[in-house]
């Protein structure tokens, strides 16, 4: 037989239950204008590098596959590390995985144009090129901004 204590104490469970499902449900979290601010300012150096990307379109025309793989592992090959740092320190993690999957996909866009380089392939080496500049491209809008 039910006593009243644990009758009261079903009822209490039930009401704080009821309540909490009534309540309105925490924001999700987002990014304070410092936040924003410091994303923004690291981003800048990541833009620099984007902003070279034409140098490697010129180097692949020229077919100077020595400094088409010279550019890619010197000034590009600090490009794995900042968008590294900027996913893993700086973003919230709701915006983490597609970032890096399109910080990945210009990685992958880089390594075809150093394979097509070491053969010689003017043709491919321009067909990955285009590919990594809209990853790139792609990458860049991802990143939350100032609004």
């Amino acid at each position: 037989m039910l006593n009243k204590r644990s009758i009261v104490a079903w009822v209490m469970a039930l009401l704080v239950a009821f309540l909490a499902s009534c309540s309105s449900p925490t924001p999700p979290p987002t990014y304070s204008d410092a936040q924003l601010q410091k994303i923004e300012q690291y981003t800048a150096r990541i833009v620099a590098l984007r902003d070279r990307m034409s140098e490697l379109e010129s180097l692949i025309q020229q077919e100077e596959w020595i400094n088409v793989d010279t550019f890619i592992h010197g000034p590009l090959g600090d490009l794995r590390s900042k968008t590294n740092y900027l996913t893993q320190s700086l973003l919230l993690a709701k915006d983490k995985t597609p970032v890096l999957d399109a910080a990945k996909q210009v990685f992958e866009d880089l390594e075809d144009i150093d394979v097509a380089a070491a053969e010689g392939d003017k043709k491919q080496a321009l067909s990955e090129y285009k590919k990594a500049v809209a990853d790139f491209d792609t990458f860049l809008g991802l990143v939350p901004k100032d609004s």
